[in-house]
């Protein structure tokens, strides 16, 4: 049976609600539209159960609200479990947590990001979160001060758990899906040029771990793989590397895990003769610091170490690099790639190649950060092109090829 009554919460003199049969009901503007509807039986506990809601400002939005509720009941998808946000996030996450679906350091941020958003509108229940709600947390932390490429994360965090939460039928669609988020700007760098490098690469030679930058320069490796690189993976008389972990930090703690993309993990990086030297020259003095150490030597097998063997932390190249260009253009560690793809690609090298040293998921990301040097290798293509053709009338035509190098962007 269904009801659809208008209560209130006045109380009487001994504090009891009044509910439907509070007098001042008869004032048309008093109290709020409520219906109930009997549900059939738990399963679990067979006991009978009801559907209601309350707080409807006319009959008429009971009335459809309950018809609504009727016609899920009837069609077997009506949800009965109530959830929090903020506890089915935590759910969600451990469970991908534990099926090893996502990278401790991925875990890591995400857990962040379920903090923020449980701050902010953890409170609702899944079932009844609607697209204004994740609205006013996109506002909310708009107003915070955080940045856009943030709050996209965040975003991209809670849409992919609400995705989950559609899957199991706890929703009819994502609310997270289709928000309007802060746009982006696009951050721009300018790779060192090759006599920038040059000189930078004078400095850092006098540096234990100069070869360390080079390396860097020459393979376009991240810092991680960097950091994570195994002598086993280096094959010297064949000239190439083959990049099968990365370290990195996770809270704490340093940690080594598979590479960033499919792309990148297992690739084969050549070296070229000015690698491969760098390479040769540290081990033999990564050898003479053995000799020296002895028997307290950590041999952790990792091609860069500290002069005792132990691994180095993520972070130490960074400090080093940014101490190492005193009075130089500056320039984040992660630029020394940048610059390997300026210097590849202005060389000639091909796109698609490039892309596979580098490890992207696909060479669009690679066109999408360093296109405009292919606009470079164009302007000197035809420029070739015009150079074999006759001057018209016996004139000759001066071909400018010079240009400046474009910025890098690295969104």
């Amino acid at each position: 049976m269904a009801d659809i009554m208008r209560r209130c919460g006045c109380r009487d003199e001994n504090g009891k609600q009044y509910g439907a049969r509070c007098p001042k009901l008869k004032n048309s503007r008093h109290g709020t539209w409520s219906y109930r509807l009997s549900a059939g039986f738990d399963p679990k506990t067979g006991r009978r159960r009801y559907v209601s809601k309350s707080g409807f400002e006319s009959f008429e939005d009971a009335k459809t609200e309950k018809m609504a509720a009727e016609k899920k009941l009837h069609t077997g998808t009506y949800r009965f479990e109530k959830q929090k946000l903020s506890d089915y996030l935590t759910r969600w996450l451990d469970k991908l947590e534990r099926n090893g679906d996502l990278k401790p350091s991925t875990v890591l941020g995400y857990r962040r990001y379920i903090e923020d958003i449980s701050d902010h509108i953890g409170h609702h229940q899944v079932s009844a979160l609607r697209k204004g709600h994740v609205a006013e947390l996109i506002d909310a932390l708009v107003a915070e001060g955080r940045g856009a490429t943030a709050i996209r994360r965040l975003h991209a965090t809670l849409r992919s758990a609400l995705n989950d939460a559609l899957e199991r039928d706890m929703i009819d669609y994502n609310p997270a899906a289709r928000v309007k988020l802060p746009k982006t700007d696009k951050q721009t760098v300018r790779p060192w040029e090759p006599e920038e490098a040059g000189r930078f690469l004078d400095v850092a030679s006098q540096h234990r771990l100069g070869a360390l930058f080079e390396l860097a320069i020459l393979t376009g490796l991240r810092r991680g793989e960097l950091v994570g690189l195994r002598w086993e993976d280096v094959d010297l008389p064949n000239r190439r590397l083959t990049v099968t972990v990365q370290v990195v930090r996770v809270g704490k703690k340093a940690l080594e895990g598979s590479i960033k993309t499919d792309a990148g993990q297992n690739r084969i990086v050549p070296l070229n003769d000015r690698a491969v030297g760098a390479l040769v020259a540290w081990q033999i003095k990564q050898s003479a610091e053995r000799e020296e150490w002895a028997e307290l030597y950590d041999d952790s097998g990792r091609v860069f170490t500290m002069a005792d063997g132990r691994e180095l932390r993520p972070e130490y190249p960074s400090r080093l690099f940014e101490q190492l260009q005193e009075g130089m253009r500056p320039q984040r560690f992660h630029d020394l790639r940048h610059l390997f793809a300026s210097l590849a690609l202005s060389s000639g090298e091909d796109m698609g190649v490039v892309s596979k040293i580098m490890g992207h998921s696909t060479s669009q990301i690679t066109r999408d950060l360093y296109g405009h040097l292919v606009g470079d290798k164009a302007r000197t293509a035809v420029a070739g092109v015009a150079s074999l053709l006759p001057s018209r009338g016996g004139v000759h035509t001066t071909v400018i090829t010079g240009h400046e190098k474009a910025p890098v962007s690295t969104s």
